[in-house]
């Protein structure tokens, strides 16, 4: 039985939340990563998740207060 190739996921790849675990989890890898390579990789790979999260959460809170000042008139 055929069935179509959808592309939905459960999480968007771009979504908020999806960084934020991403950036949790790859804290908790490298805080028990002992090869001293391997952590370097990883820290490059935490910073661009970092960055790219706060971002997105500066994205979000802007909403927010726009959202907040909306209501507030």
């Amino acid at each position: 039985m055929d069935t179509p190739q959808t592309s939905q996921h459960v999480v968007s790849h771009d979504s908020i939340k999806l960084y934020r675990h991403a950036v949790y989890f790859e804290s908790e890898w490298l805080s028990k990563e002992q090869n001293p390579v391997c952590r370097a990789n990883g820290a490059r790979r935490l910073a661009e998740l970092a960055t790219q999260l706060a971002d997105m959460e500066e994205v979000e809170a802007r909403q927010y207060q726009e959202q907040a000042l909306g209501e507030a008139v």
